[in-house]
């Protein structure tokens, strides 16, 4: 493995593990905590507090998904799959909140966009996975 590579490889992991700790954080205070204090960080959950508990899941299994099978090193192309589905919900979810009028919101959102584009993009390519 060249510096580059390496270095690259680094960052992705970096990155996968920002992703996902924000996912999993994010998804888990949607599961455990009571409706009216997710209300207090997230306005839109006021309004459908049964979805919460939907979103909150989905949010776990894809912070799940950017890290495990690659630090597992098994069905790798997982990973690549749920940053694209991550990079999907993200778009999703500011359509969401662009509806429900929460454009102060949006701006929050674009770092989650460009992680997973950049994880997608590094994790399809084999120079850029971590070795066996």
């Amino acid at each position: 493995m060249t510096r580059r590579q390496r270095t690259i490889n680094i960052a992705l992991w970096l990155a996968q593990a920002s992703l996902a700790s924000a996912l999993l954080f994010a998804g888990v205070i949607k599961i455990t905590q009571p409706i009216s204090d997710v209300a207090s960080l997230w306005t839109w959950t006021a309004q459908y507090p049964t979805a919460v508990w939907l979103v909150g899941f989905i949010e776990i299994l894809l912070g799940m998904g950017i890290v495990i099978p690659e630090l597992f090193r098994i069905a790798m192309r997982i990973t690549v799959w749920a940053a694209y589905s991550c990079a999907a919900w993200v778009i999703i979810f500011c359509i969401f909140l662009a509806t429900q009028n929460d454009f102060i919101s949006l701006g929050s959102y674009l770092p989650y966009l460009v992680l997973t584009t950049f994880i997608a993009w590094g994790r399809q390519k084999s120079e850029y996975t971590t070795p066996k």
